[in-house]
């Protein structure tokens, strides 16, 4: 199992670079040319950790920030939760919230105040202007 530390996985991707740095300079001072340093097993074996490398402190640093927000919301509940219990013992009563009701959806009638004007005179009960 891999560490989970940032630091080591930092340290890890710095030893590769370096690694990655001094193989390619050791083929470039053999005379290697660019297409062939591309396809060197151990260059494309340090690019391959150094890109793994940098998921996994992707992925460290996503879960620290959502660990950081989750205390933080605990914390926010804890307070509100210490606020209503204060407000409880003091004796105040509890506020309690409004409900607003919500009218529903106006239904889509066919021809608007004209179509209900045949609809009333179909009826008998029309109305006139």
């Amino acid at each position: 199992m891999g560490s989970q530390d940032i630091q080591t996985r930092e340290a890890q991707k710095a030893r590769f670079i370096k690694q990655l740095e001094s193989r390619k300079a050791q083929l470039i001072g053999s005379g290697v040319s660019e297409a062939a340093l591309r396809k060197d097993s151990q260059v494309k074996h340090f690019n391959s950790r150094i890109k793994q490398l940098d998921g996994a402190i992707g992925r460290i640093k996503f879960l620290e920030d959502q660990t950081q927000k989750l205390k933080e919301k605990k914390e926010e509940a804890k307070a509100r939760a210490e606020a209503e219990r204060a407000e409880m013992i003091s004796g105040k009563p509890k506020q309690k919230k409004e409900k607003v009701k919500e009218e529903p959806p106006a239904a889509k009638g066919k021809g608007g105040k004209k179509g209900q004007a045949k609809a009333q005179a179909a009826k008998g009960g029309a109305k006139k202007k």
